[in-house]
């Protein structure tokens, strides 16, 4: 069980893998998810509560 025995296959798996993860990406099943994830840094933060406002600290 040696690089020798396992060494040609290792390129063919590798390119099952490729394929497999390539059509994943581009089925359209998939895409609203991709679209959502791509657009999470653009979205609206929410906005701190006033407990959190003020970061905890009372006024005296």
């Amino acid at each position: 069980m040696s690089y020798e025995a396992y060494g040609p296959y290792i390129p063919v798996i590798m390119l099952i893998t490729f394929i497999i993860l390539f059509a994943w990406v581009l089925h359209p099943k998939n895409k609203k998810g991709f679209d959502d994830a791509a657009n999470l840094p653009f979205e609206d933060e929410e906005k701190p509560s006033d407990a959190k406002a003020d970061n905890g600290r009372k006024e005296k």
